[in-house]
């Protein structure tokens, strides 16, 4: 007569395995490690602050010339002075876009160096070095 509790079917278990060693004892064998990519992790959230800090401030200088813009072509009275209000905002705005790219790409630039040396270091302290045997 079929077992009423399982429905008919066999129990599948796992048979309780034994841990050779406790919690503790994986912690503190990863600890090196967790504290590497905790101190890597550090740096790269201090330089993605800083990167999206100086976007942020950028944005807000090129909206502010950008809704000022038409306030100075409303003013122009002659269509030489509307066009020079063009070329200053055009000229203005390829400089400043050139500019924050640079900048971007130099900060971008500081989170690969920082990131790497971080991980340089850290590999250096947990790897013995094995070239002078």
């Amino acid at each position: 007569m079929p077992d009423k509790t399982t429905n008919g079917r066999a129990e599948v278990g796992f048979p309780s395995m034994m841990v050779p060693f406790g919690l503790d004892a994986l912690m503190e064998l990863h600890r090196p490690t967790l504290a590497a990519m905790a101190q890597m992790n550090g740096k790269v959230y201090d330089n993605i602050a800083a990167i999206n800090k100086n976007w942020v401030t950028f944005v807000n200088r090129r909206l502010k010339e950008d809704l000022g813009m038409p306030m100075q072509l409303a003013a122009c009275k002659t269509l030489p002075e509307v066009y020079g209000v063009y070329a200053d905002f055009f000229q203005t705005a390829v400089c400043d876009y050139q500019s924050e790219f640079e900048q971007m790409g130099k900060l971008g630039k500081t989170l690969t160096d920082e990131t790497l040396q971080v991980m340089q270091s850290r590999t250096e302290d947990l790897v013995p070095d094995t070239r002078s045997n």
